[in-house]
This record gives C-alpha cells, sequence and structure tokens, in this order.
C-alpha cells in the first residue's frame, strides 16, 4: 500500500507560485527593502541626533560648573610662611602656593601663625605644616578644603593639651579621621 502524501500533486506545466495565493513581484519587493533600509538609517539618524544632544548638554553643564569654581577663587592671599622643596625641583605648582596661602590665612583667622610647610619628597598632595609653638607638625592633604583641615587641627590641638600628649607628628589628611603618632 502507497502512503497518501499530505502535498498535492502538482499538475504539468503548474509552478509553486500558483499555489500561492499571491506572487510578490520584483519591483514590490525591492520597495521593501527600501523601506526597510530607510527605517533603519532614520534609526541611526535618531541615536546620532540624541548623542550630539546630550554632548552639548553635558559640555554646557561641565562648562557652567567650572565658571563657578573660577569666580569663587579669585580671592589672592599671600604666602608669609617658609616654604621647604624637599625634592628641590625648583617649581611649585600655582595650585600648590594657592593651597598654602588659603590655609596661611585659616590658620590666622583661627589664631594660628604658620612658621614652615614643607613639600615631601614623592608626594604630590600631601604637605607637612608646622605651626609658631608647637612642637609637632601636621600632614594635611591639598585635596580637602583648607578651612576643614585647620578645623580639624584645631580639634587635634584642643585634645592633644587636655591629655598632656606630645606626639611628633599629627596625620588630619581624612576628614574625621585624625591620628597622631
Amino acid at each position: 500500500m502507497r502512503k497518501k502524501s499530505k502535498m498535492k500533486s502538482m499538475r504539468l506545466g503548474q509552478t509553486i507560485v500558483a499555489e500561492r495565493e499571491y506572487a510578490e513581484s520584483e519591483s514590490e519587493r525591492m520597495q521593501a527593502q527600501r523601506k526597510v533600509r530607510r527605517r533603519r538609517m532614520h534609526g541611526v539618524m535618531t541615536l546620532l541626533l540624541m548623542m550630539a544632544v546630550l554632548g552639548l548638554v553635558g559640555y554646557l553643564v561641565v562648562k557652567e560648573t567650572l565658571g563657578k569654581e573660577e569666580v569663587i577663587e579669585e580671592t589672592e592671599y599671600k604666602i608669609v610662611a617658609q616654604i621647604i622643596d624637599e625634592d628641590n625641583r625648583g617649581q611649585i605648582s600655582m595650585r600648590v602656593k594657592s593651597y598654602i596661602a588659603q590655609l596661611e590665612q585659616d590658620f590666622q583667622d583661627a589664631g594660628y601663625r604658620v612658621a614652615k610647610v614643607i613639600l615631601p619628597t614623592g608626594m604630590s598632595r600631601e604637605l607637612y605644616v608646622d605651626l609658631e609653638g608647637r612642637e609637632e607638625y601636621y600632614k594635611v592633604n591639598t585635596d580637602r578644603g583648607s578651612a576643614v583641615t585647620v578645623e580639624d587641627v584645631e580639634r587635634m590641638i584642643r585634645y592633644l593639651d587636655e591629655h598632656d600628649l606630645h606626639p611628633e607628628y599629627v596625620d588630619v589628611r581624612v576628614e574625621g579621621r585624625a591620628y597622631y603618632k
């Protein structure tokens, strides 16, 4: 016995297309491909436009932020303390000089006088500050605000005096975490 095939048998001269209800012409296929390409191109153009807008907004935000910082840092102070560069580079950046001047002013406002500031060897963001009338020196970080650093130093001076301690140095580089040795 022969099994009946589910496929309809084709008659002589009949094509596969004849079995379909609708045959797609070459021009219709090309139009459909153009539509797909156009949609892709619109997606790419939309993405590029969004990236350009985000870039412009980011640029404007950064420009505005930097502009505000420059206005705040217009005040100039003079450095009175002795500065010792242990690396003997001979050049101290304007950023460090500005920080030292601000730190010196903040100490003066708090009632202390800076005797000398040492730029230690191999340390780019660290300073050692000696105050007049104090045995210990203070390790400070130029990335922190000078007013906050002076506030931490004042607290440590009070603590050391209350407990009659005489350390070699006091580290106030990390906010709220001072220690002495």
